[in-house]
């Protein structure tokens, strides 16, 4: 090896020793910061903002596949059941180490009240009632349209064309919560996915330019049957 190779090599190998060293002292310092206030360190994946699907529906509308646009919706709309998935098997992710673990069923007043992380070196932690608050704080509750988020969680990631993945939003977004008794549909599942009140994400919904008019119908007609019929009543009696 040449005096020249060799000092190169040195000093490539001094620089990643470097930035080895500089990586483990900042995954250190992240894994060792202490938590003081867990509820303000859970995270839950936020809802979808209304104008971003009705871009992506204009666009549709006018013959224009946005994939970009419709990775970017689908995307917010995965991580959100994603959120409901994990709600529903009691599991957090760790907001220090990104560890997904189990929530102690246990009440607060034990010692066992706890749960932490089970990830080694890191010392975050939460309780039942911290956990409980977050998934109201967030409106993380999945409700009873439990089945078309986790179908919308499996699938979505499969999806590979333009058409495939707009029609497991459009599936998604028009699901109903349903009675656990009759099967029947009870609201339309848009205030868990969409920002906004429940009155306005319903009637953004009604006025979504329809990729299918026959499934827009029948939406507006499964409405008409649940406890949202008086949000849209006005329209639903004009209707011919």
């Amino acid at each position: 090896m040449t005096p020249t190779l060799a000092r190169d090599t040195l000093a490539l190998t001094i620089i990643q020793i470097g930035r080895e060293q500089v990586q483990t002292r900042e995954q250190s310092e992240r894994l060792n910061a202490v938590n003081t206030d867990p509820l303000a360190k859970i995270r839950w994946a936020p809802r979808l903002r209304p104008q971003l699907l009705k871009r992506l529906y204009d666009s549709d509308a006018q013959g224009f596949q946005d994939l970009e646009l419709c990775d970017e919706v689908g995307m917010i709309l995965h991580m959100r059941c994603r959120t409901y998935v994990l709600v529903q098997h009691g599991e957090v992710e760790c907001p220090v180490c990104r560890t997904v673990f189990k929530v102690s069923h246990l009440d607060d007043y034990t010692s066992q009240g706890e749960t932490h992380c089970p990830q080694e070196g890191c010392t975050w932690f939460t309780t039942r009632s911290v956990y409980r608050q977050s998934i109201h704080n967030h409106y993380a509750n999945p409700g009873r349209a439990m089945d078309a988020f986790q179908s919308f969680y499996e699938h979505y990631p499969h999806a590979r064309t333009y058409k495939q993945k707009i029609l497991l939003i459009d599936q998604l977004i028009h699901q109903f919560h349903v009675d656990e008794k009759t099967g029947d549909a009870v609201k339309s599942v848009a205030s868990r996915l969409f920002e906004g009140n429940k009155k306005a994400v319903v009637r953004f919904l009604d006025e979504l330019s329809a990729r299918n008019p026959d499934t827009k119908q029948a939406w507006r007609r499964t409405v008409a049957a649940t406890i949202d019929r008086h949000t849209l009543r006005s329209d639903l009696e004009t209707e011919p």
